[in-house]
Parts: structure tokens; C-alpha cells; sequence
């Protein structure tokens, strides 16, 4: 039944969850634990087939199967594997996510003593959460916009360097990279710069589970010396939605605290599908090369691979909604469907193991759609937001969690100067927060946040009537 996965070029493929999970229904024994389905026998007829033999392996933790929570069976095993192909000194599943590894790791760095978590550049919504959780100081450090390239510029080590000098009491420095378009920080020098602090390196490469795979690709951040790797195999790798896991570096008392906090924001009741499919993607890192290797070569006939770039992704920054969306509705006329489509660009993340057929035909529709918009095109709204962005980050009045816990009320945009912030409030596109909850207001930031409003730019946080949510005095 999942024989399929086992071989390799060096013998075995080792899958500990799976082999548990293979004996258990090999057992044939009657069930008389959850989940009510019992192994699929009383299922709705309308969705049993789309799952058909894997209801079998949606289990508990029965004997044999390890659990999550106290790992010291084929999880454990499993999680071992994980961290040996990447180098970490531990691997932690995650059934929640990337999302809850991330608030496990800036809750596990953060202490009474040094509160303060710098954040590199934009960041995905679980770093506010986890800023709330562990009741951190967040120092924030933008990334200046760039409009050529509808993105926002790597994070700089002279910029970290100048944070890390300012602020005494640091308990991580958090960076996002790869970004959702494919951007590569240079983690190796920020991890330079963060360890001469004495200074854990957090790094959320939820989309850059493949990295290390092959030559062609960059080289995954626990090689280049961060302490704490947050990956979501399920966006890159043959796993399955919601499945992640997080990579530490350090000694055990590092390890403990990643794992106690993880623990903390996961179900007592983890699906065996979910720790399947990260047992399986684990295994397929050992038999992927050859696939990536042949994907990436096909590539290289189609397109050229950019420095500081994820070739599996292809960023087309258009600076205009209609011009990206004309060309996501004729990729969707050839039967295709893109990752997103916006005012910033169109974004395709290719797959490993995809046809040549299929990425000819995808780039024979762009560059007809690229002959087609061969006029220059008009990028909305770009000067205001490179005037927001440039901004640089106001003053931090509240903590996160104090944030959230005080009452708010809303005032009109026009007269927010000197207030705090209750609610993000982020152009969208592209979504990144230029005003933090429990940050200051500025004359400035309600200028060009009126001007943007005035040229119909969508902005989340400002309500019917331009209103926003402050924090109650």
C-alpha cells in the first residue's frame, strides 16, 4: 500500500510513521476509539471516495503510534530523520502549520529580561500573533519599496547591524525568506551579524522547504547558520495542507523551549494524515534530486535564473491590476491557474515533476500577454506607496499584547495624527502593514495615507467613512 515511497538510490528510504501506521491496519483489529468514522466505515458517501484508503490510517494515538505530544516512537524517529537531512540538531512537527512555529519560536526566544524581537522587513500575520503570545516588544526595521520590481528590497546587514547596536535587550532578530515572490535574503550575513550580538537568527522559510535539494536551487537557512527554521513542506514538497515543521539549532535547553512552546498551540488530537504526509515528504527529500534536477533544467529552456532568486517561482511585477489580471484570465483560458494575480504583478510557482508540455505552454500565454502590454505600463499608485514605505518605522507606544487587550475606538483618518494604532492598517496590495498596532500615527503617514485613499488604493484597516481603529486614551 505505500511501498511506492521506500526506494531510493542508496537502499531504503526510512518512513517510521508510515510503517506504524502500515502494521496497525495490517492488524485488522476492531475499533473501538475515535475518530467515529472507524477507519472509514461510516463516512458520507460524498466525500468517502475522494479519500478512499486513507481513512484508514486517520487514527489516534493507539500503541505503536508515537504521540505528538510526548514523541518517543516513530514520530520521534521521524522527526530525527528530518533534522539530519537539514543539519538541525532537532526537527519539531507541526499539524497547525507554519503558523504555530512560528509563534513557537518567538515565544521560546523571548524571556522577562529581553522582550525586544527585531523584525527584518515584511513578515506573514503569525509573527503578530506570535509577538501577542509572548508578550514581545517589537522593533521594527521596513525594507524600502522597490517599484521596478513591485517587491520590497532584501534586508540590508549594515540596517541590522544599526538595530542590534540601538536595542540592548534582543531575544531574536525574525526575517522572512524566501519572500512570497521568491525573494532570498542573505541569511548567512544576517546570521553573522545576529550571532556576533549573541543573537538568535529566526527565519520563516514557510515557502522554501525544497531549498538545499539541488545545486540549482539556494541553499536552505539552517546551512547558512540560522538558529531557528520554520518551513511549510506542504507548499514546495509532496505533503499534505497544513502540515510544517520547525528546525533548531543549539543546545537542548534552545530545543526544549521550541518544543514546549509548539506543544502549547497544537491539538491534542494531531491528524496521523497530516504527521503521515510530513513522514513521507521527508523521504521524498531522498529521492527528489533526480525530479528537481530534470524540472530545473527544463526551466533553464524557458526562462533565465536570476541571482538572489527561488527559480520554482516566476514573479511578473506589472504595477497594475487590469494588466495582471488580463494575463491570469488567459492562462485560466488555456487551462491554467496561477498561485495570484494583483496590483502589484502575477505570481506562478511551478511544481517539481512538471511536464515540459506544461511550462511551454504557460510561457507561450506570458509572452504573448508580454507582447501584448508592450506599452510601459502605468504602475498605480507606486510614488505614494514608495513615499509610505519610506516612511521608515514610527514610534512602538504599547506591546502587542497590551495592544490587543485595550479598547478602541474609531476617529476619522484626517485627525489620527498622535494617536496609537488599534488595527494594521496595509495597503493592498501588497498587504504589508506601513502602521503596527500600538504604533504612533504620523502627520506624515495620514498625509499620503489620504492621498492613497483619494486615488482609490484599497487600505486595509481604514473604515466606511475613512475611519480608523486607535486605542482608547
Amino acid at each position: 500500500m505505500l511501498d511506492h515511497i521506500r526506494v531510493s538510490g542508496d537502499g531504503l528510504c526510512l518512513t517510521p510513521i508510515l510503517d506504524a501506521l502500515e502494521k496497525h491496519v495490517k492488524d485488522e483489529r476492531t475499533s473501538l476509539h475515535v475518530p467515529g468514522h472507524h477507519s472509514g466505515r461510516l463516512f458520507y458517501e460524498g466525500l468517502s471516495p475522494w479519500l478512499g484508503q486513507a481513512l484508514r490510517i486517520d487514527v489516534t494515538e493507539l500503541p505503536g503510534l508515537d504521540n505528538l505530544h510526548a514523541t518517543e516512537g516513530c514520530i520521534l524517529e521521524s522527526q530525527r530523520l528530518t533534522a539530519s537531512y537539514y543539519g538541525a540538531d532537532a526537527t519539531y512537527y507541526s499539524v497547525n502549520g507554519a503558523t504555530a512555529c512560528i509563534m513557537a519560536a518567538i515565544r521560546a526566544c523571548v524571556t522577562p529580561s529581553r522582550r525586544q524581537v527585531i523584525l527584518l522587513g515584511p513578515c506573514h500575520v503569525s509573527v503578530w500573533r506570535g509577538l501577542v503570545h509572548a508578550d514581545a516588544e517589537p522593533i521594527w526595521v521596513p525594507s524600502p519599496w522597490r517599484p521596478d520590481l513591485q517587491a520590497f528590497e532584501s534586508p540590508q546587514l549594515s540596517t541590522l547591524r544599526a538595530a542590534l547596536k540601538k536595542h540592548a535587550h534582543v531575544a531574536c532578530v525574525v526575517v522572512t525568506s524566501p519572500t512570497y515572490q521568491g525573494f532570498v535574503a542573505d541569511v548567512a550575513g544576517l546570521a553573522a551579524v545576529c550571532h556576533d550580538a549573541d543573537v538568535p537568527l529566526v527565519v520563516d522559510e514557510a515557502h522554501g522547504a525544497h531549498f538545499g535539494l539541488h545545486p540549482l536551487l539556494p541553499p536552505h537557512s539552517v546551512v547558512q547558520g540560522a538558529d531557528i527554521v520554520i518551513q511549510s513542506p506542504h507548499k514546495t514538497l509532496p505533503c499534505l495542507t497544513q502540515a510544517a515543521w520547525v528546525h533548531v539549532v543549539g543546545d537542548a535547553a534552545r530545543q526544549r523551549a521550541v518544543r514546549e512552546a509548539l506543544s502549547f498551540l497544537q491539538t491534542t488530537s494531531p491528524s496521523y494524515l497530516l504527521l503521515a504526509s510530513l513522514d513521507a515528504a521527508q523521504a521524498w527529500l531522498h529521492i527528489g534530486r533526480e525530479i528537481a534536477e530534470v524540472t530545473l533544467t527544463t526551466l533553464a529552456k524557458f526562462r533565465e535564473q536570476e541571482p538572489g532568486r527561488d527559480p520554482m517561482r516566476f514573479w511578473i511585477p506589472t504595477g497594475h491590476h487590469a494588466a495582471s489580471r488580463r494575463l491570469a484570465d488567459e492562462l485560466h483560458r488555456h487551462g491554467m491557474f496561477l498561485e495570484f494575480a494583483d496590483a502589484t504583478g502575477a505570481l506562478a510557482i511551478f511544481g517539481f515533476g512538471q511536464h515540459e508540455r506544461e511550462l511551454a505552454r504557460f510561457f507561450t500565454v506570458y509572452r504573448a500577454w508580454q507582447e501584448s502590454e508592450a506599452s510601459p505600463l502605468r504602475r498605480s499608485h507606486t510614488d505614494s506607496l514608495e513615499a509610505l514605505y519610506q516612511l521608515g518605522s514610527s514610534e512602538h507606544v504599547l506591546r502587542p499584547r497590551q495592544v490587543e487587550e485595550a479598547t478602541g475606538r474609531l476617529v476619522p483618518l484626517a485627525k489620527a495624527a498622535g494617536c496609537v494604532c488599534k488595527r494594521a492598517i496595509a495597503p493592498y496590495p501588497p498587504g504589508v502593514p506601513a502602521i503596527w498596532p500600538g504604533q504612533l500615527v504620523s502627520r506624515e503617514a495620514v498625509r499620503v495615507l489620504m492621498r492613497l485613499r483619494a486615488t482609490g488604493q484599497t487600505l486595509i484597516g481604514i473604515e466606511l467613512g475613512d475611519q480608523i481603529e486607535v486605542c482608547d486614551d
